[in-house]
C-alpha cells in the first residue's frame, strides 16, 4: 500500500470487493487482504447477485475473483458494471492461464490474471500495485481500469476459468464476431469477414464492444490448430497498436526536454514483476527524484549494479538464476560495488538472517509481505547512511619457520638375547580399589531441534495466508508418561511424555472462526517450527476424514523403575512406568490461528497455528475442553521431534 494515495481517489471509500464462493478460502483472502491493503475494507460476495449489490453500494477500487470454479455470467456481469465503478482495477485468480502467458498480457488489457496455485508473495504484490499509483506513462489515467475493458480481456477470463463456451460479439456499428473457447483453450474465432487470428486482431480492436456468453459447445472444430497464447498475444498486441489513442491536450510548440532526475540511485533485483513494479511506483511516490532501475534476476542484476554503481540495492533472495547470498558475494568481492549497501527483502526468512549475518554488505533486512511505510522508511534511512565504510584491510602475518633442532644420533642397538618363555615372570599389578559409586543427577532430557524434512510439493503456496486479529483455539492432544520426577515432599515435578496418537482435536472459540473452519472431522499433527531457545513456535495440522477419538484417561501407574538421587540441591525421586501400565493425560494448550495453507486446487490443506505462551493445561479429564480450569498448569521445558519434524516428546515442569 502507498503510504500517500493518489488525491484522485477518496481514501476514506476506497475498498476491495472479494468475489469467492467458498468460505474458507474467502476468510483466508479476507486475511491476508489485510496485511496487503490495511486501509481498503474488503467486502466478500460468494455469488454475483450479492456481488452486483456490493458493487453499487461501495463502488469498489478492487475487485478480485476466484474464477475456479468458474461463474456463468461474469463477462456480463464485468460488461455492465464498467458504468457503476469505471475506475476499479480486476484481478482474476484462475488455474487456466500461465504465470507467463499473464506476465505478457499484463501491458495489454484492463485485467490482471494470477495463475492457481500462486505465491503468496505475488498475490500480495499484485494487490499493492493494483492499489498503488500505477499510472500510464504520459497520462494522468490510471491504466488497466474496468472502463477499459475488450474482448480480448473477455476471452482471457473465460480460458481462465478453464471454460467451454461460445462469447459473442458485437461492435457499436455492425460488426460482429464470435470466439469459442473449449475447456480453457481457445480454438475458434470470426468475424464477418475475417478468421482466426485476424478475427481476433479486429474483434480485440473494437472499443466499447458488446459480449455475451452463449452457453453452447462448439461445433466449429479446432481451427486454431497452433499455440493459441501465442496466437492471443499477438493478436492483443497488433489490436493494441491500431487502437486509436485518446484526445490529449495540445503540445506547446516547443515541448522542453525531460528534465533528468537527480537523485539517489536504486537497484532493485527480484523476479516478481508486480513488486517490481509496487517497489518502484512507492519509491517514486515517496520522493520522485530516485533514479530507479530494476533487474529481474541475479546475473542481471549483478551487472546493473556494476554499470550504474547505485547508492542502494534492494534484493530478493530467491531468484531464478542465483540466490540473493551469491549476488552479495560477487558484488562485495568487487572493490568498485563492494561499498555499496544492500537492502534484502524476502519471505525466506532463515535465508535471509543468514545471508545478513554472513555478509558485511546486508546492513538492513525486510521480510516479505512488507507495507509502503516500511519499504520507505527503511529505504530513506539506509541512503542517509551512504556507503559503507572502506574496509579496513587485516594484516598480513608473515610465518617465520622454526629453527630445524638438531636430532641427536640414536645409541647403537645391542642385540638382546629373548629368556625362555618358562623364565619370564609377569609383573605384579598394583591392587587399586574399586572405583566409588557414581551417581549423576537425573535432568530432564535435552532439547533436540531436527531439521526439518523438505514436504513433498502438493502445490501449495508456499507461505500461508497471516491474520492480524486475535483467532484462540485450543488444542488437545493425549500423552503418555515416560517418567516422573517427585519433589522431596513427595509431589509432582518434572514430566517427559511421548504423543500418544498422532490424531488432535481442536476448539475454536471466536464465532467467525467456527463458520468458516469446520472442526467435526479430526486432524493430524504436521510439521513444528522451534524457536532459537527449542520452544514451539509454529504448529501445522493437516485435516483428516476420521473424526476424533477421545483416549480414556488413566490416572494409575505401576512402576517399572524406581531413581533416587542422593542429597543435593534438587533432591527429588524418578518414577519410570512400565511400557504397559502408562499414565495417560489429556494436554490442553491454548494457541492462535495464524493462517491457513492451501492446497493446488485451493482447498484447506493445513492449519498454521501459532504459539503464543509457553504455558499448557495437564488433566486427567479426558472431554476437557476451552475454558476450563481442571488440571494442572505446566511450562514446557523441552520439545523433541521425530524425523518428519511432528512433535514426537515434551518434558513439562509444573508452575507452582
Amino acid at each position: 500500500m502507498p503510504s500517500s494515495p493518489s488525491p484522485a481517489r477518496s481514501t476514506s471509500k476506497s475498498s476491495v470487493l472479494l468475489i469467492e464462493e467458498y468460505g474458507a478460502i474467502a476468510a483466508a483472502l479476507k486475511s491476508a487482504l489485510k496485511k496487503f491493503a490495511p486501509g481498503h475494507p474488503v467486502n466478500v460476495a460468494r455469488a454475483l447477485a450479492e456481488a452486483e449489490t456490493l458493487a453499487k453500494e461501495k463502488t469498489p477500487e478492487l475487485i478480485i475473483i476466484d474464477f475456479d470454479p468458474s461463474y456463468p455470467g461474469l463477462t456480463e456481469f464485468l460488461h455492465r458494471h464498467r458504468d457503476v465503478c469505471p475506475d476499479a482495477k480486476v484481478l482474476i485468480i484462475g488455474a487456466g492461464i500461465s504465470k507467463e502467458l499473464a506476465s505478457q498480457y499484463r501491458s495489454l488489457g484492463a485485467f490482471q490474471f494470477i495463475q492457481k496455485p500462486f505465491e503468496v508473495e505475488d498475490f500480495g504484490a499484485s494487490v499493492q500495485a493494483l492499489l498503488g499509483p500505477w499510472q500510464e506513462a504520459g497520462s494522468a489515467q490510471p491504466r488497466g481500469t474496468l472502463r477499459a475493458m475488450t474482448a480480448a480481456d473477455a476471452v482471457l477470463l473465460q480460458c481462465a476459468g478453464n471454460r467451454t463456451v461460445v462469447l459473442d460479439i458485437k461492435s457499436a456499428s455492425t460488426k460482429s464476431g464470435q470466439v469459442h473457447v473449449v475447456e480453457g483453450r481457445l480454438v475458434h474465432a470470426f468475424t464477418n469477414t475475417r478468421n482466426d487470428g485476424e478475427a481476433l486482431e479486429e474483434m480485440f480492436g473494437w472499443s466499447e464492444p458488446q459480449i455475451k456468453e452463449v452457453e453452447t459447445r462448439s461445433t466449429a472444430g479446432n481451427t486454431i490448430r497452433e499455440s493459441w497464447p501465442a496466437i492471443f498475444l499477438t493478436a492483443a498486441r497488433t489490436a493494441m497498436a491500431l487502437r486509436p489513442v485518446a484526445a490529449m491536450p495540445p503540445a506547446p510548440p516547443t515541448p522542453p526536454l525531460p528534465r533528468e532526475k537527480t537523485g539517489k540511485k536504486i537497484v532493485v533485483i527480484d523476479d516478481t514483476e508486480m513488486l517490481l513494479i509496487f517497489v518502484e511506483d512507492t519509491l517514486a511516490t515517496a520522493d520522485p527524484e530516485l533514479q530507479i532501475t530494476t533487474a529481474a534476476n541475479g546475473t542481471s542484476g549483478v551487472k546493473q549494479v556494476e554499470r550504474t554503481l547505485p547508492d542502494l540495492v534492494l534484493l530478493d533472495y530467491s531468484l531464478p538464476d542465483i540466490n540473493g547470498d551469491e549476488v552479495c558475494r560477487q558484488l562485495l568481492k568487487n572493490e568498485i560495488t563492494a561499498r555499496i549497501p544492500i537492502l534484502m527483502m524476502s519471505g525466506h526468512i532463515p535465508e535471509m538472517t543468514a545471508t545478513a549475518a554472513k555478509f558485511d554488505n546486508v546492513v538492513a533486512t525486510l521480510s516479505k509481505p512488507f507495507r509502503s511505510e516500511a519499504l520507505t522508511t527503511l529505504v530513506q534511512k539506509t541512503l542517509r547512511a551512504g556507503p559503507r565504510p572502506v574496509p579496513k584491510p587485516r594484516p598480513v602475518v608473515k610465518e617465520i619457520p622454526a629453527p630445524r633442532k638438531a636430532i641427536p644420533k640414536a645409541p647403537p642397538v645391542t642385540p638382546k638375547i629373548p629368556e625362555p618363555i618358562a623364565a619370564r615372570k609377569e609383573p605384579e599389578k598394583a591392587k587399586t580399589p574399586p572405583p566409588p559409586l557414581k551417581i549423576e543427577h537425573v535432568a530432564p532430557p535435552p532439547v533436540s531441534i531436527p531439521k526439518l524434512a523438505e514436504a513433498p510439493n502438493r502445490g501449495t503456496m508456499s507461505a500461508p495466508f497471516v491474520s492480524k486479529e486475535s483467532n484462540e483455539v485450543v488444542l488437545g492432544l493425549f500423552l503418555e508418561v515416560v517418567s516422573m520426577q517427585l519433589t522431596p515432599s513427595l509431589r509432582m515435578g518434572a514430566i517427559r511424555a511421548r504423543v500418544s496418537s498422532p490424531t488432535v482435536s481442536l476448539h475454536v472459540s471466536p464465532a467467525a472462526l467456527r463458520a468458516t473452519i469446520s472442526v467435526e472431522t479430526g486432524f493430524q499433527l504436521g510439521a513444528v517450527q522451534l524457536d532459537a531457545v527449542g520452544k514451539i513456535a509454529t504448529l501445522r495440522l493437516i485435516p483428516t476424514l476420521q473424526p476424533f477419538q477421545r483416549l480414556q484417561t488413566r490416572n494409575a501407574v505401576q512402576i517399572g523403575a524406581l531413581d533416587v538421587v542422593p542429597h543435593d540441591s534438587r533432591e527429588h525421586v524418578r518414577l519410570t512406568p512400565m511400557a504397559n501400565a502408562t499414565m495417560t493425560m489429556h494436554l490442553l494448550a491454548h494457541l492462535e490461528l495464524a493462517g491457513v495453507e492451501l492446497s493446488g486446487n485451493f482447498q484447506v490443506s493445513q492449519l498454521v497455528l501459532k504459539s503464543t505462551t509457553n504455558v499448557v493445561r495437564v488433566t486427567l479429564n479426558s472431554e476437557a475442553v476451552g475454558q476450563e480450569q481442571t488440571g494442572v498448569f505446566c511450562e514446557t521445558a523441552a520439545v523433541r521431534l521425530d524425523n518428519a519434524a511432528r512433535l514426537a516428546e515434551l518434558s513439562l515442569k509444573p508452575l507452582k
